[in-house]
């Protein structure tokens, strides 16, 4: 079965209906009915719950937490050493976020590609052939 990996900004644009979210929509549809996996690393998820809380009050936030946690999503939320050195790797290597490290690195240990919308953070990753990217938008 197919392993996809997102990152927080296709959970973000799914949350908020932003360009891409109806394909994020039928993967959650397709995760759902165990034709693919959704994986995102608890890093990201505590990303977006930030972003949420950024637009939000705590309450609203606390919220759409719980349906987050409610999606066919497998959150992984061991960090294991190849994850923590792989992240390591990617921040020294490339001008990326610490957390989206993580996405990256989730991607590369899962050997899946990485859903996002974040073109500016992963261009420079799937270019140099670090990680598949399957593109929202």
């Amino acid at each position: 079965m197919k392993t996809f990996v997102a990152d927080a900004c296709a959970l973000i644009a799914y949350l908020f209906d932003e360009t891409g979210a109806d394909i994020f929509e039928n993967m959650l549809i397709k995760a759902r009915q165990n034709e693919i996996v959704l994986v995102m690393h608890a890093v990201n998820l505590g990303e977006v719950y930030y972003d949420v809380l950024k637009r939000n009050d705590y309450e609203t936030a606390q919220l759409i937490y719980q349906e987050i946690r409610q999606l066919p999503i497998r959150f992984e939320h061991h960090i294991s050493d190849g994850v923590i050195f792989r992240a390591g790797e990617l921040k020294k290597s490339f001008r990326i976020s610490y957390a989206d490290a993580f996405a990256a690195a989730q991607s590369f240990i899962s050997a899946a590609e990485l859903i996002t919308t974040d073109h500016k953070e992963f261009e420079p990753l799937e270019k140099a052939k670090v990680v598949r990217i399957f593109w929202l938008r």
